[in-house]
């Protein structure tokens, strides 16, 4: 659920937050402090029955970047100076740092200012204050660090990234011929498959339905030529 405001009394807290940021709002968001945590995910969960079709994962396991961010759901636009304004997208934003103010939020693409040249590798963020009583708004570099008075509408949202160190195992069912079912297991780095890391694996269902590779264990409960659906009773190492 998004987080609202009412519109005559944030705007009133706005302009009070703008002051309390320093008279002309010069006050330059903190250097970027790491908030990312690195995390492993595993699908399905253990113990779930599921069914996929030919060519898709029946199970994976993989490391992620996971970073606290907030969702803003239209663009922003906010007088500055003359002879211009800043404007924002919408889209997702990190938590880029954070002071005893509040916490600032910035997106990956550079944001436009119209009127005015962007200082190179500069961005406007969301300013998200500490005190719930006052609305999150823009910030954005105009001559020196400046601060809006609109307030904006966002959600918490947890952002995920693969990063350098991301790593992706999977098995990915191929289908089956008479009792023998096949699947391939490959691994992935940087969201790119590795050839040298993806084998076919086989398996004889007379010898027995629970199958499994790399510490993953499943029981096949029915297979077929367009799907398989299985149990997982551990996860890939």
């Amino acid at each position: 659920m998004f987080v609202r405001f009412q519109q005559k009394s944030n705007v009133f807290a706005s302009l009070m937050l703008v002051a309390t940021l320093s008279g002309c709002a010069a006050v330059a968001p903190p250097a970027r402090q790491a908030h990312a945590t690195i995390a492993v995910r595993h699908s399905p969960e253990l113990n779930r029955v599921g069914t996929v079709e030919i060519g898709e994962s029946i199970i994976s396991k993989e490391y992620i970047s996971r970073i606290r961010g907030i969702s803003v759901a239209s663009a922003v636009t906010e007088s500055v100076n003359p002879p211009g304004t800043t404007r924002i997208m919408a889209g997702e934003f990190e938590l880029h740092s954070s002071s005893p103010e509040g916490e600032y939020f910035q997106g990956n693409a550079d944001y436009s200012m119209l009127g005015q040249s962007v200082p190179v590798g500069e961005r406007a963020g969301v300013f998200v204050p500490h005190d719930k009583n006052r609305p999150a708004v823009i910030y954005h570099f105009a001559n020196g660090y400046k601060y809006g008075v609109t307030p904006i509408t966002y959600a918490p949202k947890e952002i995920i990234h693969f990063t350098p160190e991301s790593f992706r195992r999977e098995l990915v069912y191929s289908g089956i011929s008479q009792n023998t079912v096949t699947f391939v297991y490959r691994e992935f780095k940087d969201a790119l498959a590795r050839p040298a890391f993806s084998q076919e694996l086989k398996y004889d269902l007379t010898q027995g339905r629970i199958v499994g590779y790399k510490g993953a264990r499943f029981e096949i409960l029915e297979a077929g030529n367009t799907s398989v659906t299985y149990k997982v009773l551990s996860l890939l190492e």
